[in-house]
């Protein structure tokens, strides 16, 4: 019988196992290699290796309490063979459900998350269920335990080496890993027992669906925001402001506009099914194409945050005071000023870990009214105070607007939770908005079929 170990990543085949038409043979070392993910279809068909190297975790794991709906989705998920992808808005407490199955698994887990932000949100998490040592990878940290929370970033770096420790793989915001080269991460370990957990997961029978398929398993259970509002999640209510560019500002947007608006009416003349993708890369490779992309991204900046969606930002938080309001912002800069307006604390990237957890934990305490950020709260981070949230600006279309409103449906008592939307008229921002309303209208058809 053919053997099977785990190699720098990959499965390592000594022998012919046969009939997999995923196993190649490696004319460089004379063995059959595999993809590690693809473990648990060759056992019993070889001598596994791979077991012995699995951790085992160090005391019981104790399964929280679940809702009904999260006990739907742990069923589901058992019923689909511990392989699958569970689909729940932002503030459901995906986690949980994540921790059920960990605790069910009862073996050794490794935890992927998006951001070093949710690193010690997770350990957090994880301790109040396991009493053992939990290994952290990023933001400085690397000890592995055979409970462990890694970012991806980390993983895509160091699962070459540990890929072969875990029984169980939790994939948090797992649309990341639907294109590009993160998902090799998921591809170097052996994990048979795989979740994956994400609000906005891709379209339905997309390049990025099938991806995940592979990597994880199919979409198991789901469920959306309409499900849950008013029981499980708060009640909630969508405000879009319109406004619009002061003169000067819309001078300033037609004249950087125009050069790609006319070679974007062009590129579509030829190619009427062209994306936004195809067109950028049509336009850079013209002479010229540079200038006319840097100055439409320039008009994309100006729409995105004019001057009036500024005192729309002041009023609202104003008018809210003193709830405890989100505001988000496409780039840094525009958090920065909003922050600089009202005097309130700024969470971007940059942020460092220590600053970043004092503003949550003066924001959950009441001490702090209002944050700004660009993108970091979007994904995971737990914010149950936040009731209002101010949409100044995106960048990630249907996805990030998702997320933006999920931050504030955290549920309590009594909360009915208010999301703004602030949308520059005639302009490429009022363009984006309309055709994210497209997709998530798509999505939620889909859904419901």
């Amino acid at each position: 019988m053919a053997t099977v170990s785990f190699d720098r990543g990959t499965l390592r085949i000594d022998g012919d196992p046969g009939g997999f038409d995923f196993v190649r043979y490696d004319a460089r070392t004379g063995f059959h290699r595999a993809p590690a993910h693809r473990y648990r279809e060759l056992l019993g068909a070889v001598d596994d290796r791979v077991a012995g190297s699995l951790l085992v975790p160090k005391a019981p794991i104790t399964a929280p309490t679940l809702r009904p709906y999260q006990q739907q989705a742990i069923d589901s998920f058992e019923t689909f063979g511990r392989r699958g992808v569970v689909v729940l808005p932002t503030g459901s407490g995906k986690t949980r459900v994540a921790c059920a199955a960990i605790a069910r698994a009862g073996c050794s887990a490794l935890v992927l998350v998006p951001t070093r932000a949710l690193l010690e949100q997770w350990r957090a998490v994880i301790a109040t269920m396991y009493p053992g040592p939990i290994g952290v990878v990023g933001d400085g940290e690397l000890s592995i335990e055979p409970i462990t929370v890694m970012t991806f970033e980390s993983a895509y770096r160091r699962l070459d080496a540990y890929g072969h420790r875990f029984g169980m793989l939790v994939v948090d915001e797992a649309h990341h890993f639907a294109s590009g080269l993160r998902a090799e991460a998921l591809e170097m370990c052996v994990a048979p027992v795989r979740l994956g957990l994400t609000a906005t997961p891709p379209d339905p029978d997309s390049p990025g669906e099938r991806r995940l398929r592979d990597l994880l398993g199919p979409v198991v259970c789901e469920l959306g925001i309409d499900d849950l509002a008013g029981k499980h999640l708060a009640d909630f209510d969508i405000v879009r402001v319109h406004v619009a560019l002061a003169p000067d500002e819309r001078a300033a947007y037609e004249r950087d506009i125009a050069p790609y608006e006319e070679l974007r009416r062009e590129i579509r003349r030829v190619n009427p099914n062209a994306d936004f993708q195809a067109i950028i890369g049509s336009i850079a490779r013209v002479p010229g194409g540079r200038d006319v992309l840097a100055a439409m991204q320039r008009a994309t900046k100006l729409a995105g945050f004019p001057r009036a969606k500024r005192d729309v930002v002041l009023t609202l938080a104003t008018r809210h005071w003193p709830e405890r309001v989100l505001a988000f912002t496409a780039v840094a800069e525009d958090a920065y000023a909003i922050g600089e307006d009202l005097l309130v604390p700024v969470i971007t990237a940059e942020t460092a870990r220590e600053e970043r957890e004092e503003v949550l934990a003066r924001f959950s305490a009441g001490e702090v009214r209002m944050i700004a950020s660009a993108r970091v709260l979007n994904e995971g981070i737990d914010v149950p105070a936040a009731s209002v949230a101010i949409i100044a600006g995106g960048a990630l279309g249907a996805r990030e607007h998702t997320q933006r409103i999920g931050r504030i449906l955290r549920p309590q008592e009594g909360k009915r939770a208010i999301a703004y939307e602030l949308v520059t008229l005639d302009t490429i921002d009022e363009a984006r908005t309309r055709a994210k309303r497209r997709r998530l209208a798509a999505r939620t058809s889909a859904a419901a079929r």
